[in-house]
This record gives structure tokens, C-alpha cells and sequence, in this order.
């Protein structure tokens, strides 16, 4: 491996780090207790939709729904717990999957871009969730998942953070120890040589969009439960912030390399400057092209190195 891709594996962590000494720096309220929590709860709903998209991008695809199915899953939710209970929070989550499979299923068996699939159906999803709700916000006052999910735990960690955590360890290890995770790194390395070993790479994609949609949902269902309202559009900033934070992380685009710990790094990075930037009171409008202007020299960065490690085997 070239000198040069040794170093890009390490980026995302030195650009977080850097961050973190940077507005250490600038501002003496950053690194204290208040402010790190906030932090933690900025980022848990980010890292759980996250998850979802960085599967997706294993295999060389890509999930523009993601914001809709958060949105979707959200709004079936707390609309059905008024008739059935907590329940009304697992057919949320189903409809997450539904959605992802939906996704998989044009994808992979019709053959159709990810692209272009997600894209149709990211307003197909949105549409569904205008309809159900009514284009209103509803609120969120289901007492069983608000102790789940809301508050604090353990003195003054956030319980969204431990949902956080608790996927990004099942996700990480299903990514390094299953033989699912495998398949998504082969599919995403070389699908046709793939298929021809003898693995169902259709049934594969599909599977892997229905996880992602799965995850999606319940990404919604705890923002819904942080914001104690689910709305139409409560998802939509959630989609160029997912992909950013896999394309920071490390993950290619092109599937195959990079993983549920690499897009942790991607997250906390978009979070702590979006954090820092505003302790500093930055003009919001210069925020969003900060923001941009890092997320194009984090693809830079993973580019080169794919090329160079290309050239290097």
C-alpha cells in the first residue's frame, strides 16, 4: 500500500481529532459536559440513519429515500398508536422495511439505477406520509417508547445515544463476522464475479435495501421521539447528511470498502462542526458551503486513495 493510502485510511479520524483541538480552541464551552451531550444527541439519530446507507453503499448502491422511509415510518407510527398500543411502533418499523425492500426489489431484479429507483420513490414516500398525516405535524406522546428512548440514563447520557450505540455494534458486527457482511463487501468488490461463485445477488440486494429501510425506520421513530412530533419533511436533512457522513467516513461510493466504524468518524465529523460552527455563531449561510467544501475534499481524499491502492495491486 502507498504511503499516501496509509494516511488516507486515517483522515476521517485526524479530520474529527483536528476538529475537536480546533474548537477546543475557539471556544471554552465546547468540550464541557452540557455541550458534549448535546453532541451525542445530534449525532445518534444521524449514526442510526447512517447505518442503513452505509450497507447500501457496500454493494455499489445508493438510497435517496432514506429521508422519506424516516418520515413514513414516523408518521404510521404514532398514527397507529392511538388504536394499537406500542405495537403501532413495530408496524412503523415494518413499513421502513417494506419500503427498503420496495427499493431492492426495482433495483435488483428490473434492473433499474439505485439512483433513479430511490430517487422516484423518495417522493412516491413523501407523498405517502402527506396523505396519512395529513400534511400536519402529530404529536408524539407515547409514554413507553418516551421511557425507552427519552431523557437520561445512568446520571446524564442520553438513551437515544445507547440506541445509537446498540445499532452501530450490531451493525459493525454483522458487517465483520457474518457471512451477510461478507457478501455485501464482495458484491460491492466485483458483483458479477460474485454471482458467477454462486451467491444469490439478487436476493442479496434486496435483502440489504430492506435492512437499510428497517433502519431508516426506526431512525425516524427515534427522531420522532426526541422532537415529540412526527411531521411531513422531519426526515428530508437527514439524506444529504447520511451520505455525507458514509463519503467522509471513508466508505467509496463504488461499494466494497468501508464500513459501519469508518461512517462513526464520518457522523461525528459532520456533527462537530456543525456544533463548533455555531458556538461561534458562523453566519448559517456560510455553514451550509463549509460544510459542503468538506465533504468534497473528503471524496478528494477517498478518490486518490482508491486509485493509488488500484495502481499499488
Amino acid at each position: 500500500m502507498s504511503k499516501f493510502g496509509a494516511v488516507g485510511k486515517l483522515t476521517p479520524f485526524l479530520a474529527a481529532f483536528a476538529l475537536i483541538i480546533i474548537f477546543s480552541f475557539m471556544h471554552d464551552a465546547f468540550l464541557t459536559w452540557p455541550n458534549i451531550w448535546n453532541i451525542v444527541r445530534q449525532s445518534s439519530v444521524l449514526l442510526v440513519a447512517a447505518m442503513g446507507i452505509t450497507f447500501v453503499i457496500l454493494i455499489g448502491s445508493i438510497d435517496l429515500s432514506v429521508g422519506s422511509i424516516m418520515t413514513l415510518s414516523a408518521i404510521c407510527a404514532v398514527t397507529l398508536v392511538p388504536t394499537m398500543g406500542e405495537a403501532g411502533i413495530i408496524v412503523g418499523l415494518l413499513v421502513g422495511g417494506l419500503c427498503g425492500a420496495i427499493n431492492g426489489t426495482l433495483n435488483a431484479v428490473l434492473k433499474l439505477p439505485s439512483f433513479l429507483v430511490t430517487l422516484g420513490t423518495l417522493f412516491i414516500f413523501q407523498s405517502l406520509g402527506l396523505i396519512i398525516s395529513g400534511g400536519r405535524p402529530l404529536p408524539w406522546n407515547t409514554p413507553v417508547s418516551s421511557m425507552l428512548a427519552g431523557g437520561v440514563a445512568f446520571g446524564s447520557f442520553p438513551k437515544i445515544g445507547l440506541w445509537a450505540m446498540g445499532v452501530l455494534i450490531i451493525c459493525a458486527l454483522v458487517a465483520r463476522f457474518t457471512r451477510f457482511g461478507q457478501y455485501m463487501y464482495a458484491i460491492g468488490d466485483n458483483e458479477r464475479t460474485t454471482k458467477m461463485s454462486g451467491i444469490d445477488t439478487t436476493r442479496m440486494k434486496i435483502l440489504v435495501f430492506m435492512v437499510a429501510g428497517l433502519i431508516s425506520g426506526l431512525a425516524g421513530i427515534l427522531l420522532g421521539i426526541r422532537t415529540f412530533s412526527a411531521s411531513p419533511g422531519m426526515g428530508d436533512p437527514f439524506l444529504l447528511d447520511t451520505i455525507a457522513a458514509v463519503v467522509l467516513g471513508g466508505t467509496l461510493l463504488t461499494g466494497g470498502v468501508g464500513g459501519p466504524l469508518r461512517t462513526v468518524l464520518g457522523v461525528l465529523t459532520i456533527v462537530i462542526l456543525a456544533n463548533g460552527m455555531t458556538l461561534l455563531q458562523v453566519d448559517p449561510f456560510y455553514q451550509v458551503g463549509i460544510r459542503g467544501a468538506v465533504v468534497i475534499l473528503a471524496v478528494l481524499v477517498t478518490t486518490r486513495r482508491s486509485r493509488l491502492d488500484a495502481v499499488v495491486k
